[in-house]
């Protein structure tokens, strides 16, 4: 239920991601009564809040005492560059009405990948004039993103599955130096909804013998291990492979640890995101042609997609069982126009885990480590819904929820 004085709006109109949060956060006041979002002829863009249009004693002080989420997805109408300076612009409004509290919650954070600058020495992987010198000539974006928020009255940046977390975090609480009580940068773990679904998609042998878990690069490692550990299966094989970039769309893969582990299971490679598809597809042909290892079924989830034509060209493996991610990007939703990967692709709509999450962890104050620890793998089905293409040829099967293969502990 959404808490009083508390709006939830977006950025772009009739934006189905926002639209779903706030029907799930329990706002009843549909978003376009909330905020008018106008476009001058000269394409400028001006956010109006609507709260007091008829108030002519408190003019500018209609959000006073208020809470103001923002939330922003990509849009097949907008950049990007163009929603990022909508958010700007909605805060700063929300700020000179008198919101007491505003929050952006952008699953998939905006110039987070830039997460350095050529002078961020203090960085860990900034020791050496080699490494500074990759950015010789760049701007410092997710620095300069973060200031920017800071500037328009941002105070919470809420996050899914953020690439490198624990990087962005200092870094807010380096802009952030007096924050107060509410840390500034928040990612929210998905790793114990993908558990939740792997226990529902596979049958599982006790201890889960049959499964493996692969990780497609070391930064991912740590979320394959999270996923791992939430299933519970502890005799599930897992495999970090090895990376190397030969070029701008070129990776060789490797491993240097054993995979015959893999062979004749049930193999989960579980990233953050996919923008091409050729780390992922080039994992999937080093496992499947690879005769030491040689999976069962070989399922690939990532939490953002960018569906471009490489990617779905990429993605369209013979070896790939089945693509699942979530709806950051709700152009996924267009699955029908997604060619051949249609028929191998289910989507986790997850409104209903961020409503939550903003009304538990945020609004509520409880950790999210707390509210969606370990003893929370067997009910996490309720935070999320599938969402297939008509041409799926499993949904048929895995659209009845099955009962998860391990008891609660």
């Amino acid at each position: 239920m959404a808490a009083p004085g508390t709006f939830i709006v977006s950025n772009w109109t009739d934006a189905s991601f926002a639209l779903d949060v706030a029907h799930n956060f329990g706002q009843t006041t549909d978003i376009a009564d909330l905020i008018s979002l106008k476009n001058f002829a000269n394409t400028e863009f001006c956010p109006r809040f609507l709260v007091d249009e008829h108030d002519l004693v408190h003019i500018g002080e209609g959000l006073q005492g208020k809470g103001v989420y923002i939330i922003s997805t990509s849009s097949p109408q907008h950049t990007r560059v163009e929603l990022a300076m909508r958010n700007l612009l909605i805060a700063s409004a929300a700020k000179e009405n008198g919101a007491e509290r505003i929050v952006l919650v952008e699953p998939d954070l905006f110039f987070s990948a830039q997460d350095r600058g050529p002078h961020s020495i203090g960085h860990p992987q900034m020791t050496t004039p080699e490494a500074r010198k990759k950015f010789d000539g760049q701007p410092f974006s997710a620095q300069l993103y973060a200031r920017l928020l800071r500037k328009a009255g941002v105070q919470q940046v809420v996050t899914v599955h953020n690439h490198k977390p624990d990087v962005l975090a200092k870094l807010y609480r380096e802009v952030y130096v007096d924050a107060g009580e509410h840390p500034p940068f928040i990612s929210l773990d998905v790793a114990h909804i993908m558990a939740n679904f792997i226990l529902r998609t596979v049958t599982v042998e006790r201890g889960g013998g049959n499964v493996g878990f692969v990780a497609p690069d070391e930064g991912a490692a740590d979320f394959v291990s999270r996923v791992r550990q939430f299933t519970g299966l502890n005799e599930a094989a897992m495999v970090v492979l090895k990376k190397t970039r030969l070029g701008q769309r070129t990776v060789e893969i490797a491993s240097e640890q054993d995979i015959s582990q893999l062979k004749g299971r049930e193999v989960f490679i579980l990233d953050d995101m996919v923008r091409t598809g050729g780390t992922v597809a080039s994992a999937i042909k080093f496992l499947a042609e690879n005769p030491k290892s040689r999976p069962e079924n070989v399922f690939f989830y990532c939490t953002h997609t960018y569906i471009s034509p490489e990617a779905r060209e990429n993605l369209n493996s013979p070896y790939l069982t089945e693509f699942i991610t979530t709806n950051t990007l709700p152009n996924v939703l267009n699955r029908d126009d997604q060619g051949r990967l249609r028929r191998k692709m289910v989507v986790m709509k997850i409104e209903k885990w961020i409503a939550d999450a903003l009304t538990h962890c945020i609004e509520g104050g409880q950790p999210p480590a707390e509210r969606y620890g370990q003893y929370s793998v067997p009910f996490a089905d309720r935070f999320y819904t599938l969402d297939y293409s008509t041409k799926n040829v499993r949904r048929n099967r895995m659209a009845v929820s099955q009962q998860l293969s391990i008891p609660m502990r």
